[in-house]
């Protein structure tokens, strides 16, 4: 049995700690705020309640193996719920495509709508081509660590050095469809043109496992996530600021935390911004390698989101609907509200300029003389930029070259969202095995 400390309790750290917990480990989990599972929370104001951060995720199969590989089923906490609207996208032009999410036909009838059938065909077969792609992310990085080198015909297949910019342009002829492509590169906080084609997979994602809401909101799932890890008799640890990564000879030997107290630990899973963790947590000569490569990294770029609670009647809206243009603003209808009201949370991808109601009412929505209450999310580290292919190569590593050193969430690999930084925490707690 190992100490393990886990630093940061947002989704991929809990995801860790109750995965190891269950292999028989003694685990710690450190944070220094009050509130449990990072961006996945709730805002809540004069009756109405919003997500925080996430509010839905594709591959529901990835926190359904968290659940069962740390006890029972997601279903004994928490109901995945599909969602079963069309993703609504509105054009500079005034047109409206209602986009299926897990309907192949039925996304090629929305597109022979818009458009026409050449439209609904070529985005049909860029869709199924993604098919191999997802196979092959799947077998080299997603599942295992990332492969140090990935075979001649993999690296053929994927064109990493194609952006997904160029993609859209090359396979699609209509400018909406090319925005309804580049939009997977813009809800990472990341430029299209930056951007590998091969991140145009999510569009093959949603569509063949479907994109999946909770039941109350995705705050749901941090208080599920913290039932767990008391069932699972973690130390959680509130309040609890880590400043140090303690280690010898290339090994961890525990974390201080801010107040001076020290944590013996045989393994450290760091589930915080890893450049952070590099440069200002350890200074071990192990690191020193992997330390200039995770600095090379910048930042995304987080969605500024703004909460609102409407008074009806406002415009009937699906789940999500994707205003295009400059900046990209996304308007989820997923909240809690009393009754008589909606509560929609507005994400601005790109740099705002205009008040978000002066932007809504731009693009259509006309609701300024409906707002009861208007709310603000706080900033959430949103993981490293595409700054081209080799960005892959860059963002930190599940298993460290300091022994018993790991990294987790949005800066590691394989990234940032629900999907992804769950499956960050199965490669680790994989990686380190049984007690």
């Amino acid at each position: 049995m190992a100490r393990v400390v886990v630093v940061g309790a947002g989704l991929a750290g809990l995801a860790s700690a109750v995965r190891l917990a269950k292999l028989g480990h003694e685990v710690t989990v450190c944070e220094r705020d009050q509130h449990l599972g990072g961006v996945l929370g709730r805002v809540e104001a004069d009756g109405f309640s919003w997500d925080a951060g996430a509010a839905s995720t594709t591959l529901p199969a990835a926190l359904r193996d968290l659940f069962r590989k740390s006890g029972r089923p997601i279903e004994s906490l928490v109901q995945l719920e599909p969602i079963t609207e069309p993703r609504r996208h509105m054009f500079g032009d005034g047109s409206v495509l209602d986009l299926p999410i897990s309907d192949r036909g039925a996304q090629a009838e929305a597109w022979t709508g818009l458009a026409d059938q050449k439209t609904a065909k070529q985005w049909t077969a860029l869709v199924d081509g993604y098919g191999e792609t997802w196979q092959i992310l799947r077998k080299t990085s997603l599942e295992p660590p990332l492969h140090d080198k990935l075979s001649l015909r993999a690296v053929r297949s994927l064109k990493p050095w194609q952006s997904l910019e160029k993609v859209a342009n090359r396979e699609l002829g209509d400018d909406r469809a090319r925005a309804v492509l580049r939009h997977f590169a813009a809800q990472g906080g990341s430029d299209a043109k930056l951007t590998p084609g091969y991140v145009g997979v999510w569009s093959y994602l949603e569509r063949t496992f479907g994109r999946w809401t909770i039941e109350g909101g995705f705050g749901a799932l941090a208080d599920a996530l913290a039932q767990r890890a008391s069932e699972r008799k973690i130390n959680v640890r509130t309040g609890a600021e880590v400043v140090a990564v303690s280690t010898a000879d290339g090994s961890v030997t525990g974390v201080r935390l801010a107040d001076a107290t020290e944590l013996p630990a045989d393994i450290v899973v760091s589930d915080i911004d890893p450049r952070q963790l590099y440069a200002e947590l350890m200074d071990d000569p192990a690191a020193k390698k992997v330390r200039k490569k995770v600095l090379a990294t910048h930042q995304a770029q987080a969605a500024y989101v703004v909460h609102l609670g409407l008074q009806e009647p406002v415009p009937s809206l699906p789940f999500e609907t994707v205003l295009h243009g400059t900046p990209t603003v996304v308007v989820r209808t997923g909240g809690q509200a009393p009754a008589g009201h909606q509560a929609w949370s507005v994400l601005v991808h790109g740099y705002p300029t205009d008040d978000v109601l002066d932007l809504l009412v731009a693009r259509g929505l006309h609701i300024r003389d409906k707002v009861v209450s208007r709310q603000t999310s706080p900033s959430w580290w949103a993981g490293v930029a595409w700054e081209g292919y080799r960005t892959a190569r860059r963002r930190a590593s599940n298993v460290s070259p300091v022994k018993g050193l790991y990294c987790v969430g949005a800066g590691a690999h394989p990234g940032s969202g629900v999907p992804a930084t769950t499956l960050g925490a199965a490669i680790v707690a994989d990686a380190i095995g049984k007690a």
